[in-house]
């Protein structure tokens, strides 16, 4: 049955691995620069117009920095000269815009669910390790070198600083709850298989709202990131089920026990395919049982968290639950104001009725 699942089920498991695997790109974006900044050297750009030359070893160290999705290297590589080209017009320093460009591109190629803050800190910090990274070097390397070599050492000096700022985003990313985003889910399930999680999501976020502790909203997380685990295994055991059409099975079993007029070899090959499909029918059988229980423990584990929310809403202390400490006293005292209230408006009465009387 896990042959069923897909491997990217494991996708909201794999918190605290991107800080591991944020060497492996730095070093691919490092090495990507500085080869660019050989070859704008060898053609001789680096030394005509070299603010140009290093926005383009950011475009195609940026860009191949995620090897899981070289096809949008030309897209990221394209953005980040665009917009260094625009900065240098506005006579601004193009390497700003080259690296804001590049942080924000690359943190939606790398293997990690991002949202917009990952965006802004992603470019703000390519953006200042650039400058940074730049201005070191042209702090540090003297004029004397070589071009081919001041180029590569600055492209990488650059490079090296510049990626400092995707650790904010490998850190976010290792530190959430490990609830699937709705990126994930979109991207692993189809749409009629999404409402339950959805519904699972917003149950957990109000849940959340509360003052649980932190093993309840460990517990929470993991009934949450089941419900996605279940909805995919669900939406797969539906397309195995949709492949293994029972009708069509059964007609050709049919057929094969139809032997009329046939030879011992055709005979007997045909009885073997029909054990064969039989035996295909029982695994439909057994996979239609799991889909049923599947879906009951989908609706299972949506009513517990529907039950968690409703218990920690409960679980809270309620304003009604204290009596402040000084309302005998302000009730004793209104009582009183009360009291005296009456009394005078009593004797103002009295008072009223013996003028009349007198002057009459």
């Amino acid at each position: 049955m896990n042959a069923l699942i897909p491997s990217f089920v494991s996708t909201p498991m794999l918190r605290g691995s991107a800080v591991r695997q944020l060497p492996r790109h730095a070093a691919l974006w490092v090495v990507a620069q500085g080869v660019a900044a050989a070859l704008t050297s060898v053609v001789g750009l680096w030394s005509s117009q070299p603010e140009l030359a290093l926005t383009l070893c950011i475009a195609v160290g940026a860009a191949f920095a995620s090897p899981q999705k070289l096809w949008a290297a030309p897209l990221v590589a394209g953005g980040v000269t665009a917009a260094g080209f625009l900065f240098a017009l506005l006579e601004l320093p193009a390497v700003i815009g080259a690296g804001a460009a590049a942080g924000a591109l690359v943190s939606y190629t790398l293997p990690w669910d991002t949202d917009w803050l990952d965006l802004i800190n992603t470019g703000l910090g390519v953006l200042t390790g650039s400058a940074v990274g730049l201005f070191l070097a042209a702090s540090a390397l003297p004029a004397t070198l070589p071009a081919s070599v001041l180029a590569i050492v600055t492209a990488s000096v650059v490079g090296v600083v510049g990626v400092v700022g995707l650790l904010p985003m490998a850190v976010r990313f290792d530190t959430r709850s490990g609830v699937p985003s709705r990126r994930e889910i979109r991207n692993a399930l189809k749409t009629p298989y999404r409402p339950p999680v959805f519904r699972a999501i917003d149950l957990y976020a109000d849940a959340t709202k509360h003052d649980a502790d932190i093993h309840s909203r460990q517990g929470l997380v993991e009934v949450t990131t089941w419900i996605f685990h279940l909805q995919v295994t669900l939406q797969s055991l539906d397309g195995e089920l949709e492949n293994i059409r029972e009708s069509d099975i059964r007609d050709r079993i049919a057929k094969c026990y139809d032997t009329e007029d046939a030879d011992e070899f055709t005979c007997e090959r045909r009885l073997a395919t029909a054990v064969h499909l039989e035996r295909l029918l029982e695994h439909r059988t057994t996979m239609a049982t799991e889909r049923r229980r599947n879906d009951a423990l989908v609706d299972y584990a949506v009513a517990f968290l529907e039950e968690s929310r409703a218990g920690l809403a409960m679980a809270r202390e309620l304003p009604g639950e204290a009596i402040p400490d000084r309302l005998p006293e302000v009730l004793n005292r209104l009582r009183q104001q009360a009291t005296s209230g009456d009394a005078r408006r009593k004797t103002a009465r009295e008072m009223d009725k013996i003028e009349r009387s007198t002057s009459a």
